[in-house]
């Protein structure tokens, strides 16, 4: 369904994108230890978070539509001002800043920066994310012990063809209308998906997986990615769960368009994303005008006694 009553965007307050474009310049630059935000880097951000009432009631609106098992587990951040007034290069430290605030931002890639580039690259895999066909539904770094806890995507040029709608779908309710026989199918662990390589912050290796961990959404995760779907055996009545909760979850899925400064996060232990084909004709698009995303990962913050 295309989604009408968008309730899930969160707008930033002028009182912060002020605050924020006096504070983003003399902040430090976004280093890194272990994979994750280095922990000074983060106490200079969160500074900036307990000087703002409007900084905390955007934060405890992101976490109200991220966190909540009977909500949809996205929210799209509009943070266009930002890379308008303070140019991209000061506009992404500023959408580090808030995503900070959110949780701690985590690069999962070792050859890649924090803020991962995802272009249209026409010569791979259409199934891919940087191609222009469709990307199925999936979680993020699937065949990892410990997935991204959120997976942050940031439009920075949408597709000039006005497709590619970006597609989310909660993964509890989907797997809650499955049968009982299905669902054990699924706790099976049976399913792979791609290599692991070069990854840092996520845990080791983990292929064969279960799509169903059995863990409370919190803590566990359901391991769906439709990726792996051509690749195995139709016959296996594991494949059909596994297509069954697919069906599902397109059923059920929302469809809308990234535009620009539109930062979609989504909580990768309650919904699935994906994107619809970008528009005809990308190959007469030239590539400096073709869409654009930055990707970054999050771990989320652990609780405090």
């Amino acid at each position: 369904m295309t989604t009408g009553n968008q309730t899930f965007r969160v707008a930033l307050p002028d009182p912060l994108i002020e605050l924020l474009g006096k504070q983003v310049v003399d902040q430090p630059a976004p280093e890194l230890e272990a994979g994750h935000l280095r922990a000074d880097v983060a106490a200079e951000y969160d500074a900036v978070l307990t000087s703002s009432t409007e900084a905390q009631q955007v934060i405890d609106r992101l976490h109200g539509l991220l966190d909540n098992e009977a909500g949809e587990g996205f929210a799209v951040l509009e943070v266009g001002p930002l890379l308008d007034h303070f140019g991209l290069d000061d506009g992404q430290k500023a959408a580090t800043m808030l995503l900070s605030w959110l949780a701690t931002p985590l690069r999962v890639f070792d050859k890649w920066p924090l803020w991962k580039p995802l272009g249209t690259n026409l010569t791979i895999d259409p199934m891919r994310a940087t191609g222009a066909g469709y990307n199925p539904l999936h979680i993020d770094v699937v065949n990892a012990t410990n997935p991204p806890d959120y997976s942050a995507l940031l439009c920075v040029r949408p597709d000039p063809r006005g497709e590619g709608y970006s597609l989310v779908s909660q993964l509890r309710r989907a797997v809650d209308r499955l049968s009982d026989d299905e669902r054990a199918l699924l706790a099976d662990p049976v399913y792979r998906d791609g290599d692991f390589y070069a990854l840092t912050g996520v845990g080791d290796d983990y292929n064969p997986f279960p799509v169903l961990d059995g863990l409370p959404p919190a803590e566990g995760f359901v391991r769906f990615t439709a990726k792996m779907l051509p690749d195995m055996d139709k016959d296996d009545p594991h494949t059909s769960a596994a297509r069954a909760l697919e069906r599902e979850l397109i059923a059920e899925q929302d469809r809308f368009l990234l535009g620009f400064g539109d930062l979609i996060i989504v909580n990768q232990h309650l919904c699935v994303h994906g994107r619809e084909p970008l528009g005809q004709g990308q190959k007469d698009v030239p590539e400096g005008q073709r869409r654009l995303l930055w990707q970054m990962f999050l771990r989320a913050k652990k609780a405090t006694a």
